[in-house]
């Protein structure tokens, strides 16, 4: 068994929030491993918890663009400190990134930054951004993209939270009941929906079908495990499990969830009525899924 050290037992508290004594315990019980620590700290503590392991932990900004409705990129440019993430030529810079990824169907960040610059044909985008590095003296890092390219009857849509400082952004492609539909008002007043719903309740899955086995299987033995804490009758806990699924796919399954504006409907029905299908999305929260600033795509700049 790997030795439990210090540190490891503060990231799993800045991840769960639990007392430092329970994330030691979990982590031995776990042999370290922090998704299976995470699940034991969630049986102990059932609905007290709730896993932060997402959360935002470096600066920057999410960019999305659209080419000729059809192919559409979302990226994420990551900077050391909020204020050089506010400034005009970072932001310029990540809209220069998702143009590029859109218009060139990058491959992946490592091959785009060899590329000539859209921008300027006189650099690549390594050396592009190396000279955004020159005016703000900041390590740059753009750390991913998705690309979603559509056909006759697609849809993509996008949003981008400014109020969050542009901070959080989706792209959704959505499949019309006809290809005459898909150049509709209507299919950008449900594209511009269902991605403001997604920014807000920030699904994991379009339908329950997506969400994988083990996940349901997971959450049903937590929910199990949490009635039994809670003294529930054994005849009753397996109903009590059953609904509190139901609880986690209108948490965590978009069609599930209920629609913002209306939330006695949910999300599937309002699709229903309109004849649209969700295919895909994407959702980015700068900094999601890392601890710190450093992450893949590191460029640096040639000054750092």
């Amino acid at each position: 068994m790997p030795d439990i050290t210090a540190a490891m037992v503060k990231q799993l508290r800045d991840r769960t929030g639990a007392a430092m004594m329970l994330c030691k315990e979990a982590l031995v019980e776990s042999t370290g491993d922090f998704d299976e620590a995470v699940v034991y700290i969630r049986k102990k503590l059932g609905a007290k918890l709730s896993d932060r392991g997402d959360r935002v932990a470096s600066e920057g900004v999410i960019a999305v663009y659209v080419v000729d409705g059809k192919d559409a990129a979302i990226i994420e440019l990551n900077s050391e400190t909020d204020f050089v993430a506010r400034a005009d030529d970072f932001k310029m810079l990540a809209k220069e990134l998702a143009e590029h990824v859109a218009r060139t169907k990058g491959h992946s960040v490592e091959t785009v930054l060899t590329e000539k610059s859209l921008a300027d044909g006189n650099m690549t985008v390594q050396e592009r951004v190396d000279d955004v590095f020159t005016r703000l003296r900041e390590r740059l890092v753009f750390r991913r993209f998705e690309l979603i390219s559509t056909d006759e009857k697609g849809v993509l849509a996008t949003y981008v939270h400014i109020p969050a400082n542009d901070r959080i952004g989706v792209l959704v492609e959505l499949e019309a009941p006809t290809e005459a539909a898909s150049s509709s008002e209507e299919a950008k007043q449900i594209g511009k929906e269902i991605a403001l719903q997604i920014t807000a309740s920030s699904p994991k899955y379009v339908s329950r079908e997506e969400v994988p086995a083990e996940v349901v299987s997971r959450e049903m033995e937590i929910a199990r495990e949490t009635a039994k804490s809670e003294g529930k009758p054994e005849a009753a806990i397996e109903k009590i499990a059953e609904g509190r699924l139901r609880g986690f796919y209108e948490e965590s399954v978009l069609l599930d969830q209920p629609y913002n504006r209306d939330p006695k409907k949910t999300v599937g029905k309002l699709l229903d009525e309109s004849g649209f299908n969700v295919r895909r999305f994407v959702r980015y929260e700068v900094g999601q899924g890392v601890t710190g600033a450093e992450t893949s795509g590191d460029i640096k700049g040639a000054a750092e």
